[in-house]
């Protein structure tokens, strides 16, 4: 399920600490979730948040526009990108005063970016940018190229990072020469944008360690250059299941807008409906 909360992600990481008062957005049905909120706009009173929606039964995600009041309740929900294969991640980077949006689809191997229509409430498609199964694109424009921070692999394996460069952001992008530059279960994946404090920057990426999304492990970038990349674990943040996040046992996405934060959580359920579909799959559609 989405949280969002008013708050600082350079805070959390100046203090090295996590003991927020997030707002929950409870799930209608457990039939459908949510996760990979980025904020788009705040204007008017409203947020405006693209995310994943995975209804279980067609068994992909579709981009989805979920829009927040003042006071931090949804009061409508948009799809916006459905392409009959899984979407997720819908990473955003805005330039000149335009909304690219890079929605992860791994599932078809390649790797587009869409522009975001602001009034219309739309995304229409620019280009393909790279034929890889990319999952969780990140970029970062940094030294006058623009850096896309990638990963390859499952969650039942170790992740690859994959590190592309460019002079534009549409492209062409480049390979890194020491692809894949680091390999792992912490530290690989992306978790959300880039925080650039100063002249330092940290990357938010999954910690899989114990199981997939679930803690958050930010990053400080040491070097990023065409042919090295250097990066140390700086700390990790995690959800404290007895201070008023009850049921709440994990978090994967954590991202900023002007003083708002929005994040992801996996929350403990109990759903027959969902125990049902999965002994169905195990059992029967195979066969």
């Amino acid at each position: 399920m989405i949280g969002i909360y008013e708050g600082s992600v350079k805070q959390i990481i100046e203090t090295k600490t996590f003991d927020p008062q997030i707002k929950w957005i409870e799930p209608k049905t457990l039939r459908k979730y949510a996760a990979d909120p980025f904020v788009i706009e705040k204007k008017n009173g409203k947020i405006k948040v693209l995310l994943e929606e995975f209804i279980l039964k067609e068994n992909y995600g579709k981009i989805s526009l979920l829009t927040f009041d003042k006071d931090l309740k949804p009061i409508n929900s948009k799809i916006l990108l459905d392409t009959k294969s899984h979407l997720s991640y819908p990473f955003i980077f805005q330039e000149d005063g335009k909304y690219f949006v890079f929605p992860e689809a791994a599932q078809s191997e390649k790797l587009s970016c869409y522009q975001y229509d602001p009034i219309k409430e739309e995304l229409f498609f620019k280009k393909d940018i790279i034929n890889l199964p990319l999952l969780d694109s990140t970029i970062i424009k940094h030294n006058q190229k623009y850096w896309l921070f990638g990963t390859t692999g499952s969650n039942n394996s170790e992740y690859q990072l994959h590190l592309f460069f460019a002079d534009n952001l549409l492209g062409p992008y480049f390979p890194h020469s020491s692809n894949p530059v680091k390999t792992g279960i912490n530290g690989i994946r992306s978790a959300g944008n880039f925080i650039k404090i100063n002249e330092d920057i940290y990357w938010p990426t999954q910690n899989c360690k114990i199981k997939y999304g679930d803690s958050i492990t930010f990053n400080k970038i040491n070097r990023l250059t065409e042919s090295e990349f250097k990066g140390e674990p700086v700390f990790t943040i995690s959800i404290d299941r007895l201070n008023n996040h009850e049921r709440v046992a994990s978090i994967h996405t954590i991202n900023e807008f002007q003083n708002l934060i929005v994040l992801d959580a996996q929350r403990w359920s109990f759903s027959p409906y969902r125990q049902l579909c999965k002994f169905y799959k195990d059992n029967f559609k195979k066969s």
